[in-house]
């Protein structure tokens, strides 16, 4: 028998120098998938990966006990055999489906009540859809995870005075600054979080902002305000004048080094410069903060200023997980029953394929048949009926025998 299962690696497990390796994206979650299906065949038959700058997390619905066998193979297909089996958790059945409602939350999260990880859990889902990957019954739990995620959100104040990585990363400017509204902002991205951060920037009447991305599309935050990204290669050009350099690119090598950094000083004097690095992998060398003038900021460094209304988000956060853990083993139970009945159905219609329209049509819909319909398969040829299934046959609720015929005919 089959069940849900996850895998993955945070902020609580361990640095972020080892995150930055374990990334499942758009680039390579199909070749993730196909690397597991061809070692494991009909063992794993759905999956889809997130991962965001505090964690990384892969969900799979297969066969039970397989876990192990699918953190050694990601390991592997990913090159990071080296990252001790510690770092990661293992969840299955309800506990995983109670993890990923509290990640989707933002319970789990570094910033405890964030909402920006819920565009991100359903951003990843979308794309394992489009790629195909995802299968019915992980769909399955992943609509119920999107479902208790509102109900915790409607039912509690897990959102009050709602804090984001990018509000964080102004309250940490401000601690460099005193008055940023004079300064010079370059923003390096252009996903989400990067439109986010320019938003918030521009909220607290910062307007002297410029943005680097490898797309040349518009930014656009409101109707009187966008930015046109320059170009990736501009970005040695760009950071001489910046001050307030904040990174969020998808990238897997660093975008800024050291010597880039050093080159912009002998043209900018004493001017001090922050750079605040939220992407995983950075996208700044970590060397960077050995330099004077340089204030360098990591993601592991916004938890430290995550403080604000703490005490009440936590308390909310314990009204959220009461409600997680009861509506994930309702709905576990529920699912399960759905994946059953739904798999009984289709052994039904492949029977019913291979049986004689006539004598389908003539079947009743009295309360016989079960019997009725085991009786025409045993006379019907070359039907090879196991015990297992004639079992359920006998036992299933006649009424939903009746409608799968129904449904056929």
């Amino acid at each position: 028998m089959q069940k849900i299962h996850l895998i993955g690696i945070n902020h609580k497990t361990s640095k972020v120098s080892d995150r930055e390796r374990f990334i499942v994206d758009d680039s390579n979650l199909v070749y993730l998938n196909d690397f597991l299906i061809s070692k494991l065949d009909k063992k794993i038959s759905g999956f889809f990966g997130l991962s965001t700058c505090n964690r990384t997390e892969i969900y799979f619905y297969g066969d039970r006990g397989i876990e192990d066998d699918v953190l050694k193979l990601t390991k592997e297909a990913l090159n990071i055999s080296d990252i001790p089996d510690k770092n990661f958790y293992i969840y299955g059945g309800t506990k995983a489906l109670e993890h990923m409602c509290r990640v989707c939350c933002g319970i789990d999260s570094q910033v405890v009540g964030e909402q920006e990880i819920f565009g991100q859990f359903k951003n990843a889902y979308n794309s394992a859809k489009a790629f195909r990957i995802v299968g019915k019954e992980l769909m399955l739990y992943v609509e119920k995870v999107f479902e208790i995620t509102k109900k915790v959100r409607t039912e509690t104040k897990i959102g009050i005075n709602p804090l984001s990585v990018s509000g964080l990363s102004f309250k940490l400017v401000k601690e460099i600054f005193e008055n940023p509204e004079d300064k010079e902002v370059l923003v390096i991205g252009g996903g989400d979080l990067a439109k986010s951060i320019i938003k918030n920037l521009f909220d607290k009447g910062l307007r002297s902002i410029s943005a680097i991305n490898r797309t040349i599309k518009e930014i656009k935050i409101s109707e009187d305000f966008s930015i046109i990204p320059m170009p990736l290669n501009l970005v040695h050009r760009e950071i001489i004048n910046a001050d307030i350099i904040i990174c969020s690119a998808s990238s897997l090598t660093p975008i800024i080094g050291k010597g880039a950094v050093e080159n912009a000083f002998k043209n900018r004097g004493n001017k001090p410069m922050m750079i605040i690095d939220l992407a995983v992998p950075r996208n700044v060398e970590p060397e960077i903060e050995d330099l004077e003038l340089v204030y360098l900021f990591s993601i592991d460094d916004i938890e430290k200023i995550s403080q604000d209304n703490l005490e009440e988000r936590l308390v909310e956060a314990g009204r959220g997980k009461e409600i997680i853990k009861y509506q994930a083993l309702k709905s576990h139970k529920t699912i399960n029953s759905k994946i059953e009945d739904d798999k009984f159905a289709f052994e039904i219609l492949k029977l019913l394929k291979s049986i004689d329209d006539k004598r389908v049509f003539e079947l009743s819909n009295d309360n016989d048949i079960n019997l009725e319909f085991l009786t025409l398969v045993e006379n019907t040829n070359n039907i090879q009926l196991s015990e297992k299934l004639r079992k359920k046959i006998e036992l299933i609720d006649g009424q939903k025998l009746i409608s799968i015929i129904s449904n056929y005919k």
